[in-house]
């Protein structure tokens, strides 16, 4: 089927050639989310701006016409969605029709720019993005569109600051980015984007996991059980929608680790590790919690896996580090450690297990040595000289 044909006038405001092509795109995106198929009939029609907007949409040999002041353009194009969908002889859903408020924007040029973003190629696409922004720097289209492109490009700190205090409508965008977000380290904007997902209706569960999972890390470090504890009902509901998702599984672990109850949250790691037995942050999490839980033996074979999956990750050295040592195998500890600081040379802890293991096998020059290097990293930090800084 060739895509629908469009004509748009801006009046006085310039209109590229690729927004008629956005605005099918846009109204196709929500008859797909939908569940509508194209297959017939065609639609196209044409778009101007006047006192207002102006549309006509032709569907075969029907014709109708809409109108909306400049400030509910995003309501005009809903509404054309909302026919199309009508002679597909189906209808939006709520989520579909939601998303059209993150186009929302007083500014005709804005909306026109945008609508040329989403029609125009991978490339050239960002020039129009970036102006709609810079037209209207609350819509929230563009700082989406914009924040997308950041991510791909290996930018996440330019995602955080188009995303800071936003609240998209549409709740899959939402937790896409609240998701990335965290994985990039942003845990406070990721917080509000994963808000809005979580509260999507019917629920998302990833994202409902992923809140549950960022709230418990941030509970250990204020102290807050009424974080914990919302924490553990989202992580819960998480595993009853998505019980074939190691992620609701994870983030219920991930809880009742930041409760202390280890030994729950290695079960639950178990759990997870038997839908993605090759995760390697699952692996790393599961066998800190057993090794927490004072089980090394049950700790070992976890980080022997963990280190296959990650085998530059210095924090999974640490942890083979700790079990060594906890079994009674202090060289072998010593090694690990050793590794662990040299894979990791800017992490202070993994410098401050490194001297705690060199001191306890004998070596106080290389105690020394690691602690002197762990304080440069972290100015003021309290090392005892006597060992014993860090323990499980």
């Amino acid at each position: 089927m060739s895509p629908p044909t469009w004509l748009i006038d801006g009046g006085g405001w310039p209109v590229a050639t690729e927004a008629a092509v956005g605005l099918a795109r846009r109204i196709s995106s929500a008859l797909e989310r939908s569940g509508l198929e194209q297959s017939s009939p065609s639609f196209g029609g044409a778009l101007w701006a006047g006192d207002g907007w102006r549309a006509e949409l032709n569907l075969g040999s029907a014709r109708k016409e809409f109108d909306a002041p400049f400030d509910l353009g995003h309501h005009l194009l809903a509404r054309l969605a909302e026919a199309v969908a009508a002679s597909f002889g189906g209808k939006l859903t709520d989520s579909a029709l939601r998303s059209f408020d993150d186009w929302a924007t007083s500014s005709p040029g804005a909306l026109l720019a945008a609508l040329a973003g989403l029609g125009a190629g991978e490339g050239p696409s960002r020039q129009h993005w970036q102006r709609a922004f810079e037209l209207d720097p609350s819509m929230v289209a563009p700082r989406l569109a914009l924040a997308q492109t950041a991510l791909a490009t290996g930018n996440p700190a330019s995602a955080s600051m188009l995303l800071a205090g936003l609240r998209p409508r549409d709740e899959s965008a939402a937790a896409e980015f609240g998701l990335a977000l965290w994985a990039a380290g942003d845990a406070q904007v990721a917080r509000g984007l994963l808000e809005v997902a979580a509260a999507a209706q019917p629920p998302d569960p990833v994202a409902m996991a992923g809140l549950a999972a960022l709230l418990a890390r941030q509970a250990v470090g204020d102290q807050s059980h009424d974080l914990l504890d919302e924490a553990l009902l989202l992580a819960t509901q998480a595993s009853q929608h998505a019980s074939d998702d190691y992620r609701a599984w994870s983030a219920l672990a991930d809880v009742h680790r930041a409760r202390g109850d280890f030994a729950q949250a290695g079960f639950f790691y178990g759990f997870a590790l038997r839908l993605a037995p090759d995760s390697p942050v699952v692996l790393k999490d599961a066998a800190a919690a057993w090794l927490l839980a004072h089980e090394p033996a049950r700790a070992l074979p976890l980080i022997e896996r963990a280190l296959v999956a990650a085998p530059a990750d210095g924090e999974n050295f640490g942890n083979l580090a700790f079990a060594r040592d906890a079994l009674g195998e202090p060289a072998a500890a010593l090694a690990a450690a050793r590794q662990a600081a040299a894979l990791n040379p800017a992490n202070p802890r993994l410098r401050i297990l490194h001297g705690d293991l060199a001191l306890k096998a004998g070596d106080r020059d290389e105690a020394l040595d690691a602690w002197a290097r762990a304080a440069e990293l972290e100015p003021g930090i309290f090392i005892n000289t006597e060992g014993g800084n860090i323990a499980i």
